[in-house]
């Protein structure tokens, strides 16, 4: 079984957690999930190599948000890929809004700023690749 441990992150977390899973965002370099956030667990599931030029290393993160939960909108210190694995999200990205479903799979690149909520009943989990410059 694969060692999980919180891990520091900014406020991406926070955003993308604005429903309840946000707590530490990743931080070895990561992007927005820095502080604690009430209703939003976060932790580093794997971290792995990356073939992607420009990118040597990816960080997989997992956002938990408890019904109500959000993380509040923060830019981007890194592009990544988002996917919600359960539950649904609220997603704000640079002023547009969005639900983020079981399945929905977006991005962000460095710069965007974006925050997300738990609006529904249930938890809500997102994933997020890290895109990690060298």
């Amino acid at each position: 079984m694969e060692r999980q441990e919180p891990v520091d992150l900014d406020r991406r977390a926070v955003l993308l957690g604005l429903v309840g899973a946000s707590a530490l965002l990743m931080g070895k370099g990561s992007t927005a999930l820095a502080q604690e956030v009430k209703g939003v667990k976060v932790k580093v599931i794997k971290e792995a190599g990356s073939l992607i030029p420009g990118f040597p290393k990816l960080q997989l993160v997992e956002a938990a948000f408890q019904p109500g939960a959000a993380l509040p909108q923060d830019t981007m210190k890194h592009p990544m890929i988002c996917e919600c694995t359960l539950g649904s999200l609220e997603v704000t990205q640079d002023g547009k809004t969005f639900a983020a479903k079981k399945g929905h799979i977006w991005t962000c690149k460095a710069g965007t700023v974006e925050g997300a909520v738990n609006k529904g009943t249930t938890v809500a989990i997102m994933r997020m690749f890290f895109l990690m410059p060298a």
